[in-house]
Parts: structure tokens; sequence; C-alpha cells
């Protein structure tokens, strides 16, 4: 394996100079670059990135901390986060907590003992003391800290686009299923606004709690089980993208009629959403602007850019759940016989 020793004999230049080209420190000429890149190409030098980290005071590594990847919000949002830092040439350590914040705790100490450069979080734990952190932090759609920068969608506007999806399909008697309100989050703030336009319409509008860090689609299943054996009469829901699914397909189990009898309106806007049938209108939250605003935060606060605020607040949409996001007609499949000789079975 080559060193750095050996490009600055094969460049005929000191290993300082070597050292001073791959930091990107100090007036090194044209010539003497092109000789250093020419020795790391035809050695196939790899610069020891821990001794680099060292010498820079940097790793170039984020925490991305969230409760739970399969849940598609936050599946999405890594997706979107991992390609934001890539671009600014940041690694990404995905902390799944599972709902744990004792493991949260562990992978934040993991975390700031491996000297990220910052940490990105958005889960759900409630006894952390996020304050005493010793690293950058910025915060995805939770009120951390009040020294904390957080990141969300406009919730206040998405609550009145539901609102008025509900309203105008003629709803007499509706449910919300919210988040637990133990999380701190502005999300809480769309199902307050929609609680305020349900009351103001005079439609009856009850508010249903799920438990703490309650993600798992086969809770969400049983709960719209047991929902609709207890609440008859209900002819609208309003709820995250999956938790609207779980109550789609048990409704039409039950023989409900949907659409007709009982319409729903989900939120997020995720790719799930586009495998409801019948499709139902949701609120897409902006997740390349979400993340794309998230790392650029993240590295102001990483430079010590004094040009931050405490809260950025991005606008969401209305889909009717018939349109298909970014779709790309060079990327649409074909179907080809795999094994056209093959004949047909008896």
């Amino acid at each position: 394996m080559a060193t750095i020793t050996d490009v600055a004999h094969r460049a005929n230049v000191s290993k300082n100079t070597v050292s001073r080209y791959l930091n990107n420190r100090g007036y090194i000429s044209k010539e003497t670059r092109g000789k250093i890149q020419d020795a790391i190409d035809s050695l196939h030098y790899q610069p020891n990135q821990i001794a680099r980290s060292l010498y820079n005071n940097k790793t170039n590594i984020v925490g991305l901390v969230i409760p739970d990847v399969i849940q598609p919000f936050f599946a999405t949002m890594t997706s979107k986060i991992e390609d934001q830092l890539a671009a600014h040439d940041y690694r990404m350590i995905l902390c799944n907590t599972m709902h744990s914040s004792e493991k949260e705790k562990k992978c934040i100490s993991m975390l700031t003992a491996n000297k990220v450069d910052g940490i990105i979080i958005g889960s759900h734990s409630i006894d952390i003391n996020y304050k005493n952190i010793e690293a950058p932090i910025v915060a995805l759609d939770r009120d951390l800290a009040d020294t904390i920068p957080v990141v969300n969608a406009n919730h206040t506007q998405g609550g009145i686009l539901a609102s008025e999806a509900v309203i105008g399909h003629g709803c007499k008697n509706v449910a919300q299923i919210i988040g637990n309100t133990k999380v701190r989050s502005p999300s809480i703030q769309r199902h307050r606004v929609f609680a305020e336009q349900m009351r103001a319409h005079g439609i009856k509008c009850s508010t249903f709690e799920l438990k703490l860090n309650q993600f798992e689609f086969s809770t969400y299943l049983g709960m719209a089980d047991h929902f609709f054996a207890s609440n008859p009469g209900i002819d609208g829901i309003f709820a995250s993208d999956l938790v609207i699914l779980a109550f789609q397909r048990t409704a039409l189990e039950h023989g409900v009629k949907v659409p007709d009898d009982l319409f729903m309106c989900g939120y997020d806007g995720s790719f799930v959403y586009q495998t409801g049938y019948p499709p139902f209108p949701t609120i897409i939250q902006p997740f390349d602007q979400l993340a794309k605003t998230l790392v650029d935060v993240l590295i102001k606060r990483m430079n010590h850019d004094s040009d931050v605020r405490l809260t950025y607040t991005l606008p969401v949409r209305m889909s009717d759940g018939h349109e298909t996001d970014n779709f790309d007609p060079d990327l649409e499949p074909t179907l080809m016989p795999l094994f056209p000789d093959c004949g047909t079975a008896n």
C-alpha cells in the first residue's frame, strides 16, 4: 500500500508539500499540484482519513438520529438528507433509535466520541437534554431546545388545506389521528388548525392520540379495526398517510364505501400514499427542500456562521392522490418475456 512518502518521492517534492496539497493549505504551484496528483493516481494512494481528520479538526461526517427508518416519512427524509450531505462532501452515520431513548443516548455518545462535525435529530425521545450535546445540532420537525434551530413544514397551512378538503366533501362527523402529544413537535399545529376549522364550520371533530413512538403498520390496522367498531357514524378521517392506508384497508374490509361514505385525507406525501386505492388526497411535505435546508443550516452552524434563525418553515401543497410525483417517462418500464421460447404449460 502506497504511503505519503512514496507520493512525495514519485513527485520529487517534500512530504510536507504533499500534506499541504491533500489538505488544500498554502500556496502550491499548478505544476507541482499536477505532479502530486499524477503520483497519487499512478500509485493508487488513499489518504489516511483519520490522520486528515486530526490535522483538519474535521471528520466530514454528520450523524442523523431518527426513531424508525422503516417509517415512510423518515425513510424518505434519510434518503434526501444523505443526498444533500454527499453534495457537500459529507458522509452520514444513520442512528435508528428504534423508539428507545436509551439507545438514542448511546447513539449520541457514539457520534460525539467519534467527533462528527454535526448532528441532525428527528427522534421522538422526551427525556434527553439536547442542550448538553457537544456538537452543532439542527432539529427535524422537533422542538429540542430553545437554542437549537428547527426545520419543519408549514403545518398551519397543511391543517387548513386538509380542513378545506374535508369541508368540501361535505363531511359532518370527522376524526383525526394525531401523534403523541408528549413529543414537542411543530406538527401538532396542523391538528390544532384542523380542529379549529371543523368547529368554525359546525362539524363534529373527535381527536385520537397515538401511543409514544407508535410507527408500526400492524398496530394501525389493529387500531383501525377497534375504531370502526367503537365509532359508528364517522364520515371523514384526517391522519398521516400510513395511518390512512390502514384505515382505508380496514374500512373496505368492513364494506364501507370509500370515499363516498368515508372520506380520508392524508398527510406527508412520501411514496406510500400513491399505493392507496381508491386514491386519497394528501398534504405533501417538501422533502427535498426540508433536506436542503437542514443541511445548509447545519453547515452554517458547523462553520460558526451567525446568520442562523431558530425556525425554518417551508410550504406544503395538496395532492388529489391521482398524480405521479417525479415521473420520468424515460424510466417507464417495459415488460419483456424472459423465456420467450418456453411455450405454454400443459
